[in-house]
């Protein structure tokens, strides 16, 4: 097999998970990196196009992820398995947010995340809130923590997609990180979607001990589903607090080089990079992403700016009681643009 070979064979067709495995082990050194990010760019540019998808998250009702034990490592999660556990947002706030989202030009919005226990029916009264006030596109992302007659009611107000995150797909690796979530649950999930003809979302995680055979499966496990419209990578961060707070993250490079890869094989989904990590957004546009859900637009003013801060000392205007919008466009919008690609941002006239 030769390297260069197969990228040019890659520019047309799908690599197998051999060929998959051989660029992960022979992508060493900045020269082959390059010419793999130039690959899965021009494969990105060619079947998805030059347009740039902008998400939003948003604060919503949702009580938070009860997952016990923990992921080990989730600093969010144990916060919600506290009484003092900060409030929800009610109604009306969520739908002011949601507004806001769309009147500065969103294409869609994630509410909550998380397992929170109730089967779905949360994500449904977050989804027919935000559909209710806007046209917004909406993901909803609970785990395995979705039955399928919320599935089925998610489907009817016209969910864009709903997630049910892999991060591992063999059982061994998921347990050993995620002791009490459910592996056979989150396939399930997926099972029930491809059943109901819905968007489905998921995405794996790297640089928790996983090796570069696990990654190929967990990409050709999902690209089994007829019903997938978007993945992700999400590179490992450690989290002060955690288990795993003394574990090295995903480096930058990594990351970037499974994303391409993930593009050679996934070619016609839309791919996000990791969570987090946003200052890395142009290197994962050269990697063939093209999509990027934003965390931090929205947040608690009482927070008094902790949690997820910005770059930079972002403008802020009141959205309802107690919240206040972030303005971090115009920098992702000037990242994107640098990287050669155009932001979906369609703003509300007036």
């Amino acid at each position: 097999m030769h390297y260069e070979q197969l990228l040019e064979q890659a520019l047309d067709r799908a690599i197998t998970p051999e060929e998959a495995i051989y660029l992960f082990e022979e992508t060493t050194g900045m020269g082959r990196f390059i010419e793999l990010l130039k690959c899965a760019g021009e494969v990105r540019d060619k079947l998805m196009g030059n347009v740039f998808k902008l998400w939003c998250h948003v604060p919503s009702m949702t009580t938070g992820c009860i997952t016990k034990p923990p992921c080990r490592y989730c600093a969010v999660a144990p916060a919600a398995l506290k009484k003092d556990a900060p409030p929800v947002a009610k109604p009306e706030q969520l739908a002011a947010m949601a507004k806001m989202a769309e009147q500065v030009g969103f294409e869609g919005v994630q509410p909550g995340g998380g397992c929170t226990g109730l089967m779905g029916a949360d994500a449904y009264e977050d989804a027919k809130v935000i559909k209710d006030a806007t046209n917004l596109k909406v993901y909803a992302n609970y785990g395995y923590d979705m039955s399928e007659e919320n599935i089925i009611k998610l489907k009817d107000i016209g969910i864009d997609r709903i997630g049910a995150q892999l991060e591992f797909v063999h059982a061994e690796m998921f347990y050993k990180i995620k002791p009490g979530d459910n592996l056979e649950g989150r396939k399930e999930v997926l099972g029930l979607l491809e059943k109901h003809n819905v968007g489905l979302d998921s995405g794996l995680m790297i640089g928790a001990g996983e090796s570069f055979q696990d990654r190929v499966d967990g990409m050709f496990y999902l690209k089994g589903f007829k019903n997938l419209v978007r993945t992700s990578i999400c590179g490992f961060m450690p989290m002060p607090g955690t288990p795993m707070q003394k574990q090295m993250p995903a480096t930058s490079m990594d990351i970037a080089i499974t994303l391409a890869i993930m593009r050679l094989v996934l070619r016609d989904v839309d791919i996000e990079g990791t969570f987090g990590r946003d200052d890395q957004l142009q290197l994962w546009i050269a990697a063939g992403t093209n999509m990027r859900l934003i965390h931090g637009s929205f947040r608690r003013a009482s927070n008094n700016g902790h949690g997820r801060r910005p770059f930079f000392k972002a403008e802020t205007t009141p959205v309802a009681e107690d919240y206040e919008y972030v303005d971090v466009l115009p920098f992702y919008v000037r990242m994107i643009e640098e990287a050669g690609m155009t932001a979906n941002l369609k703003p509300l006239a007036g």
